[in-house]
């Protein structure tokens, strides 16, 4: 068991990408669009364009397919948790491997770079290993998480400092 494990988290949030259908809502969905193409098969087959329903069962099919890599999609999650000892992201990807990383927060950097495609993208750095992490967070997400992890390090060196200061006595 290491140190930080056993020392009290002063900061900790877990961050997840946005999804803004759940599972009963995407089954809603492709359960409308099941049906409305059925209605439309049903026109094709009447009117003797039989070979036409495969391939609108075949639409139903990828749609319900890019639907469930969405979902899995959605399963990632970073979670960072700031003790005195160190700052921990602990990484799931949307198939469960887990990779963690750990950074001395007296030497932490939180930097912010605007020069990305997609916003500000947010990354840890401390000696000569850097990390970008929140990459699915709409970009004022990402400041404000930057904002928040820069005062609770600020807050945290802080009080290390203050209690490190020898007492004077008069």
């Amino acid at each position: 068991m290491t140190p930080a494990a056993n020392a009290p988290v002063v900061y900790s949030t877990i961050i997840k990408p946005h999804r803004s259908a759940g599972i009963a809502d995407t089954r809603t969905l492709l359960l409308l669009v099941a049906g409305a193409w059925a209605v439309v098969g049903t026109v094709f087959v009447i009117a003797g364009a039989w070979p036409v329903v495969p391939f609108l069962g075949l639409e139903v099919a990828l749609l319900a397919f890019a639907f469930a890599l969405n979902n899995k999609a959605a399963s990632a999650e970073e979670t960072i948790n700031l003790t005195a000892v160190a700052l921990t992201v602990r990484r799931v990807d949307h198939w469960g491997k887990q990779t963690v990383f750990s950074f001395p927060p007296q030497w932490l950097q939180v930097n912010t770079d605007v020069s990305g495609p997609r916003g500000p993208r947010l990354e840890l750095r401390s000696h000569g290993r850097s990390l970008f992490i929140g990459s699915f967070l709409l970009p004022e997400e990402r400041l404000a998480l930057a904002r928040t992890l820069r005062r609770e390090l600020a807050r945290l060196t802080q009080s290390r400092s203050a209690s490190a200061q020898p007492a004077v006595t008069p």
